[in-house]
Parts: structure tokens; sequence; C-alpha cells
């Protein structure tokens, strides 16, 4: 076997399996006292199989990760190695073009690039004033706070937050153990550019450290992890897989199907007239679309994504998995979603262990979607906090106020958004007007001629960067609350029997210019009210007025 080697251009060299003598290789100046070894016969030249084959450049080297190191032969431009000052003016080294650093081959050697091979940094505190850059984040920091903390292995300077980082960690958001890397560019052979972190999607700096799945290259920064994510690894169940991402197009859809949540066969509708006006699906509380299941004799209608939903699943903020549930355990059926902040009426995935429940709006958005309003992919970044460009906390979008649970973001453009305003409906039905309205963003032509914009549901002046709800035929804009309420996911005319009261309450949704609520006097604003049809009251539906009930309200 020949091979043509950069140190030695006059001849090919040919692999030998012994040697006659013991000679010196000319890499790193080293006995070869057997083989397998390359030799130039005339030239009398020799090198090391394991010389010869050093690759030719290496790039994020954890000694030098800014620039890339390239092999070289002997020179007497090598005065000495940088990391451990022998001189290297007869050995082959690493060198880097840009900054005059060298480092020869055993020492470049000695770090390695595979992710289970980096050695783990033994950080002792230095008590001395000094400015530095924490070689972990890439924070420039101060001991006048706290101590700088350096590994005497490879002389990595860091600051205490960085330095006591655990080696290992496990986040409900990956199923794996995710390792601390104080190199990501070791492992990760992409550019700058290229590499987001899972966790907030903004991007990472491949020289600094991070946490790391190689299974499932999953990255994150240091300080993601850290925000409520993490978990002890027993609580973390992995006896089933990991749902995010629901493809309906490999799920089965039958033309009967038998519910868990009806006792009658429900068959299928594909048939865009037969859907009926205000009608809601039993599971995301949403107008009835094709294609759809229903049970004519009971008026129950189903989605068919909806019916398709997996019994199990799991979600990247909890770490048990979840159940699906058809309804409430509370006597009037509305569960509460400990993710957005927001009640319903509809399906939700429930933690028995914890109590802890998911609409399925919060459980079943993908990852990563496109939004019909925006023009670029949207990811769920749970770490992020930013604010909603949909509604920049106008109509109070929960994930504004919950940032440990994260909005969707844009990774080419600064936007982002809550749930609340994600999970919108492009179209959506109000009851005092004649036309479906879309949902819009942005000056439209057609509505907004004026300096002002204008509510035409509440009278009130709108936001123009604010999202909102259109009619172009007939001039009509809305604020998305105004059509939408703050609850959407509540069957508005429902109705339950509470303990206070005899008559059946039905759920209404009341404005400004309804009456007052007969139990505290105050308006309704865009509210859920419980009213008695038989008795002619009102009360608003929250647990204050609803005390008030049994004093307010003669019971007969």
């Amino acid at each position: 076997m020949e091979i043509q080697h950069f140190s030695h251009e006059e001849h090919p060299l040919m692999l030998v399996e012994e040697l006659e003598n013991e000679v010196v290789c000319s890499g790193c100046d080293k006995s070869v006292s057997c083989g397998p070894a390359y030799k130039c016969s005339p030239c009398k030249f020799f090198l090391h199989k394991s010389c010869a084959e050093l690759p030719r450049e290496i790039q994020h080297h954890p000694l030098h990760p800014n620039h890339t190191l390239l092999l070289k032969a002997p020179s007497k431009n090598f005065r000495f190695c940088d990391a451990c000052l022998k001189f290297c003016e007869r050995f082959f080294a690493y060198d880097c073009n840009s900054c005059n650093f060298v480092l020869d081959i055993e020492c470049a050697s000695i770090w390695p690039t595979k992710l289970d091979a980096c050695h783990q940094h033994e950080f002792v505190p230095i008590f001395q004033q000094i400015q530095f850059t924490c070689k972990l984040c890439g924070e420039d920091c101060s001991t006048a706070a706290q101590p700088a903390h350096v590994c005497l292995i490879c002389r990595h300077l860091a600051h205490t937050l960085c330095a006591v980082k655990p080696r290992t960690i496990q986040i409900s958001a990956d199923r794996h153990l995710l390792t601390l890397i104080y190199s990501l560019g070791q492992v990760i052979m992409k550019e700058h550019d290229d590499v987001f972190c899972k966790l907030c999607y903004k991007k990472v700096n491949l020289k600094y450290a991070g946490y790391y799945c190689q299974q499932c290259d999953f990255v994150s920064h240091l300080e993601c992890v850290g925000k409520n994510l993490s978990f002890p690894s027993k609580t973390l169940d992995s006896s089933i897989d990991l749902i995010e991402d629901i493809d309906f197009e490999e799920v089965e859809e039958c033309d009967e199907l038998h519910h868990f949540n009806h006792e009658c066969i429900l068959i299928i509708s594909r048939n865009e007239v037969e859907v009926h006006d205000h009608k809601l699906c039993e599971g995301c509380v949403q107008s009835i679309s094709v294609p759809f299941y229903s049970c004519e004799q009971c008026n129950y209608f189903l989605h068919s994504t909806c019916a398709r939903l997996p019994l199990k699943k799991l979600h990247p903020s909890h770490p048990h998995p979840l159940t699906l549930s058809a309804r409430g355990n509370c006597i009037d059926g509305i569960v509460y979603c400990n993710y957005c902040g927001g009640y319903s009426h509809g399906f939700t995935y429930t933690c028995h262990g914890c109590n802890y429940s998911f609409d399925i709006q919060c459980c079943s958005i993908p990852k990563s979607f496109k939004h019909e309003v925006h023009q670029h992919s949207l990811n769920h970044a749970i770490s992020s906090v930013e604010n909603c460009n949909a509604c920049d906390g106008w109509n109070k979008c929960r994930n504004c106020n919950r940032p440990h649970d994260g909005v969707f973001v844009c990774t080419k453009c600064n936007f982002a958004l809550g749930f609340e305003c994600a999970t919108l409906p492009l179209k959506a039905k109000y009851d005092y007007h004649p036309h479906p309205l879309s949902l819009t963003h942005g000056i439209t032509a057609e509505i907004d001629d004026s300096e002002k914009y204008y509510c035409l549901i509440c009278e009130e002046e709108r936001n123009a960067n604010h999202w909102f709800y259109c009619c172009i035929q007939c001039n009509f804009a809305a604020h998305t609350r105004c059509v939408v309420g703050r609850n959407p996911y509540i069957k508005y005319g429902r109705s339950f029997i509470l303990n206070d009261h005899q008559h059946p309450l039905t759920f209404e949704w009341k404005t400004k210019v309804s009456l007052s609520c007969d139990a505290c006097g105050e308006a309704f604003d865009g509210d859920v009210a419980l009213t008695c049809k038989q008795c002619k009251f009102s009360v608003h539906w929250g647990i204050n007025c609803r005390k008030k009930l049994s004093d307010k309200i003669i019971i007969s």
C-alpha cells in the first residue's frame, strides 16, 4: 500500500508490516522499533502508521476553539508547544495561521473530540481580583462578585455558577441524559449559524459549553436547562414513547368509530354540505369542519383528528405520562389547564398522580409548525421569556405572564407567539355578525382607512399592530378577545345542576352591555356567566360570585 504524504512529496511512502532495523519517526522523533510503518527507502524517511494518518486539520479544538489548526511538517518556526511549552522544532505540530498558536501532536491528541471521552473538569477557586471571560458561557466576569474557578488540567477559567454545573442532567424535554460539553464545537460539526438551543431557539455559540444529547442531536444553553425544566431521572417515565407531533396521516381514519367518550357508533362525514352551523367539536370545542364524526340522534360531533388522539402521551414540560380525559371531574365539567391558565369543556390530557392537566390545544400543538399569519415556521421555545407579538400583552396572552411555559418563536426574525394567540382559530363565528371572521394582522386597507382603529363590538380603540378578526365584505373589525372571549373553549349554552340552586344553570357569555352580575353588582366584560332562566338571574362564573349565590338568590 502506498500513500503520498504532505511532509514528503518527493516519493510515495510504502506501508511495511515490520522493519529490519530500529529507526526514528520523522513525525514525532521517536523510535520505530516495529511495524507497521511507512517508509521511503531512497530517502530513509520513516513515519509511524499513526503519525502518517493524523488528521490534516482540527476544528474547534478545546484549547483553541476559535480557529482551525493545520497539521504541518517539522519547522524552525515551531519554537515551542503552547500547551506543554516543550520545543517542537523536530516534530509534526498543529499550527494556527491566524494567531501563531502551536500544539505538538501529543498535546493535540490528549484532548479527545468524542463525546464519551471528554474529561471531567475539576475546578478549583482562585482568590484573586481578576477580570476574565468564562470559557463555559462566554460572559465577561469579575471576581469582585464571586471567585473565578480554574481547571488545573486545561486551564479553563469559569465563574462559580458554570463551574458547579452537573456533568449530566435529565430534563422532560428530552428523555435521554444530557451531557455537559465544555466546547460544543468538539462534537457538533456545523456552522455557528445552524445550531439553535432547543429550549429557547436562540443561536448557540459552539466555542462555549452547553448540554448535548448525541442520540437526538439535542443541544441547549447552560442557563436554559436550569429554568424549572430539570427533573430527577427517576421521575421520568420512559415506558411509553415521547409523542410530541402527531402525524394523523399515519393514524387510520375509519368510516365508523366507537369512541370511548360516546356510547353510540359515530359516522364519518367528509361532505362540506353536512357541516352544521354553531355545532362544536366535543374534543377541541371548535366549530365543526370536515372530516368529522357525528351521532345525529345525540347531537354529538367530533373532529376526525380529535377522535384519533392517542390515549397516552408525554409532554415536554411534564415528567409523567398523561392520559386523555373527556370530561372534568368537577360538577360543571370544566377543566383548568395548568399549562396555559385557561378553562375548557373539551378533552384534556391529565396526570392523575400530580393532578396536572393540559387542554388538547396545549398538548397537541406541534413543537414546530407553520402559522398562516406568519411567513416563517415557529418553534416552541420552552425557556423563552419574549412577549407575544400578536397581542403584546394587551389581551393577557397567558404565556406572556407565565414565561416558564415558553412561547413560539421564529428563528429568522424577531417574532414570538404566546399559546393563546398561537391557538386562535383562523376563522371564527360571532353570533351577531352574519359572516365568518378571518384572523388578520397589520393594517387592512379595506377596513382601516383612518388614523385610529376601533373594535366594532366593544367600540374601543384597537392597536393597529395587534391581531384582530375582520370581515372585509362588511367592513367589520374586532378585537380577538371580543370575538372568541377570554375562555374560548367553554361550551356556552351547556347547563348543569349546582348544589346551591334547584334549577339548571346555563353557561352564557356576557359583555359590557349586559345587565350587571346579580351577586356582586359589577358589570360583565367578556366574562363567563351562569344564568338561571327560571329565576332570571346571572352571576359571574368565578368562585366568589358562585359562593354568594345562596345568599343573594332565593332558593325556592
